[in-house]
């Protein structure tokens, strides 16, 4: 009779025991699951450089903060500063508020006011473009918006709904209600 008492105990003992442990691993256990619609990581001040297929520099871009989002392996950038280098002289420039880069970095999508310019060989501005959501596809050398868009030629300012940049013909076409005013030069 001891030993059943005894066993029987044992056996109480052991479900309780087993019993606690369920308890403790459910709530001791902390969850450490990544919610994929938050970024995985930060990046301060960051700098990226992509080649061309001949080794030389295709794209710089620079961002002051950048939010990788492992759901679809895109990036959030705060104030992005693109330069796209081609094979004719200088680079081309574009800056904006904000903007978000497609996994695998096929497409750049620009928001707020972006400013698009180009410079001579001393420095100075030979071309500007302002517009807002502008779609940039770095491999291709293009871009477009179908926003307002404003082009600043050293001769002429020019307005349009719609621009479209192709980068590696240096030619900015501005799509749609084309208005320019060409500025007077005096001679003195």
């Amino acid at each position: 009779m001891k030993i059943w008492i005894i066993s029987f105990f044992a056996v109480l003992v052991a479900l309780y025991s087993f019993w606690v442990s369920l308890g403790i691993e459910e709530t001791a256990v902390p969850n450490f699951a990544l919610d994929l619609k938050d970024p995985d990581y930060y990046i301060e001040n960051m700098v990226r450089r992509t080649m061309n297929v001949n080794g030389e520099i295709g794209t710089i871009l620079y961002a002051d903060l950048v939010k990788h989002f492992p759901s679809d392996d895109s990036m959030e950038l705060l104030k992005p500063y693109l330069q796209l280098y081609n094979t004719v002289g200088e680079p081309w420039h574009v800056m904006s508020e904000t903007g978000w880069v497609s996994a695998g970095n096929e497409v750049i999508l620009l928001h707020g006011e972006v400013e698009i310019w180009r410079l001579d060989s001393e420095k100075n501005r030979v071309i500007q473009a302002l517009t807002s959501e502008l779609r940039v596809l770095p491999d291709d050398e293009y871009a477009e918006s179908d926003q307002p868009s404003i082009i600043i030629h050293p001769s002429a300012v020019t307005h349009s709904i719609g621009l479209r940049a192709n980068f590696s013909h240096n030619h900015l076409e501005l799509v749609r209600q084309v208005r320019s005013k060409h500025k007077n030069k005096t001679s003195g």
